[in-house]
């Protein structure tokens, strides 16, 4: 199968699974919050943002291990591959004990960190925080046999995985919640479907990789050392996306309310989760960018990278625009129910409205982060991401708290870190790294922008004509946006090239048919 091919079977893959997950975020979640209360269900969002702390203790071993995966199988030393599964197996279970002993210290300070949690909840999360913390070790298990098929290009195979473990989970937590189990039998659900993942990881990896060896676990020290030696600063990165991302939720339960957090989390889901759609273009280019980088082939390099940036900006810009012109009715729509009145509607359409623009400065640097990791200049991008999560968290105590803004502070606090940081600082390096003109890249710039502009009054147009009120009005208006975005992108922001061979594929299907 030609490169092309791959890259598209591969990207289509994340695309479904990333979109099955979209699909039942959109029908699940009113159901969860309405179920569990605004007060159940951010103290669930809040134990879900300490689990993923927990996974730092990791120190980028499991992001280590995928890439180094990929570079010796692209050498064909299947020792290097072996030593690396058995090592970072090896490595993730020994500080697996690590994150179960920051499961129960997090257990027992979480009533001193979050004083509005219920006095009736302080036992149940005494026990569900160590449980999740196994669930933590075993989530990085399944992500090592994951690394095995990814760097086989196998997205295919990974997303089969996670779609069939995802409708289980989302069949189990229908059932706990409707036998009035709570945030108890949620944890209860995640901790099975993660031991499914690791077993289905397992036995595809060893399809795909006969030789594939993961008995005895080992802690080799030339490949620890290697591990840890590009881990170190992924697990920094890690951190800093955390505070930019999630720690967002820890601030709000902290300086308002866990309630607080239900409104907060409402407004952010669809926003991350967009976010980490567009970038599975990234991590479908990722294993190809690493064979490039390894061999020095610096116009692959060039290609990929403004291929992502091009393909970062066509997708990212109907959704972020739409999520702040239209965000105020979705929200009302879908959240309808007696948890979210008009005031916590439009509390929530706010935050998102503020995400969305702060991710907008995101796309243009998209693929500068892995292009620096993958040059070795993985001490820069983390510093740039930790000034940049620093910058964001403490924007958002000052805007939150000192001046009194609430919710919309602490959203104020990522849009202005990823516009004076983020925006800038990547995109001019990678333009350095790679000896792209200056001109070119605000020629790129430029068409985005206007871009944008065009789209942004063509959707306030559709308002204007199309009133809202149902889901069925909220569709038309939804319909006719993309319709016109698709005119407008192919005419100002798709690239002549790609835009002669579109033409071609319709011409060749209207002559079939």
């Amino acid at each position: 199968m030609s490169g092309a091919r791959i890259h598209a079977r591969n990207l289509l893959a994340n695309w479904v699974g990333h979109g099955a997950n979209m699909v039942v975020l959109f029908f699940l979640s009113p159901f969860i919050v309405h179920t569990l209360g605004k007060t159940e269900y951010g103290i669930w969002s809040l134990l879900t943002v300490l689990t993923g702390y927990m996974g730092l203790f990791d120190l980028g071993a499991r992001a280590s291990t995928g890439r180094h995966i990929i570079v010796y199988l692209g050498l064909q030393d299947h020792a290097g591959v072996d030593e690396t599964i058995r090592t970072g197996l090896g490595f993730f279970s020994l500080i697996g004990l690590l994150i179960l002993g920051a499961g129960v210290v997090l257990g027992l300070g979480f009533t001193t960190f979050f004083p509005s949690a219920p006095s009736e909840y302080h036992g149940l999360v005494l026990i569900l925080l160590p449980v999740l913390a196994v669930n933590m070790w075993l989530s990085g298990v399944a992500a090592i046999f994951s690394s095995v098929l990814t760097a086989h290009d196998r997205f295919d195979l990974t997303q089969g995985v996670n779609v069939g473990v995802l409708a289980l989970n989302t069949a189990g937590t229908v059932l706990v919640l409707r036998w009035g189990y709570g945030i108890a039998g949620l944890t209860g659900v995640v901790l099975g479907c993660t031991v499914l993942a690791v077993a289905g990881n397992y036995v595809l990896a060893r399809r795909v990789y006969p030789r594939l060896k993961v008995w005895p676990p080992a802690l080799d020290r030339p490949r620890l050392r290697e591990l840890l030696g590009y881990g170190l600063p992924a697990a920094l990165s890690r951190a800093s996306y955390k505070i930019i991302g999630q720690t967002q939720l820890v601030v709000v339960g902290i300086l308002v309310s866990v309630a607080a957090v239900t409104t907060y989390s409402v407004g952010a889901m669809l926003v991350f989760y967009s976010g980490t759609f567009i970038e599975q273009i990234g991590n479908t280019f990722f294993p190809a960018v690493q064979r490039a980088a390894s061999t020095g082939d610096i116009e692959s390099e060039r290609w990929y990278y403004l291929r992502q940036v091009r393909a970062a900006l066509i997708f990212g810009l109907p959704a972020y625009i739409g999520f702040i012109l239209f965000g105020r009715m979705f929200i009302g729509l879908w959240m309808a129910g007696p948890e979210f009145d008009d005031d916590t509607v439009g509390q929530a359409a706010l935050v998102m409205a503020i995400l969305s623009a702060s991710r907008l400065f995101f796309l243009f640097s998209f693929g500068a982060s892995p292009l620096l990791w993958t040059r070795g200049h993985v001490w820069f991008a983390t510093i740039v991401t930790a000034v940049e999560a620093a910058t964001s968290l403490g924007l958002a105590v000052l805007f939150g708290a000192a001046l009194g803004w609430g919710l919309t502070g602490v959203a104020l606090g990522a849009l202005v870190s990823q516009c004076l940081v983020r925006g800038l600082v990547l995109p001019w390096r990678a333009r350095q790294i790679l000896g792209l003109s200056l001109d070119g890249m605000l020629r790129l710039a430029g068409r985005a922008l206007v871009t944008g502009m065009v789209f942004a009054g063509w959707c306030l147009l559709i308002q204007h004509v199309i009133p809202g009120g149902s889901w069925g009005l909220f569709a038309a208006e939804v319909v006719a946006a993309l319709l016109g975005y698709a005119v407008i992108t192919v005419v100002l922001l798709v690239s002549a090239a790609d835009r002669k061979r579109l033409f071609g594929l319709v011409r060749g299907w209207v002559g079939r048919n």
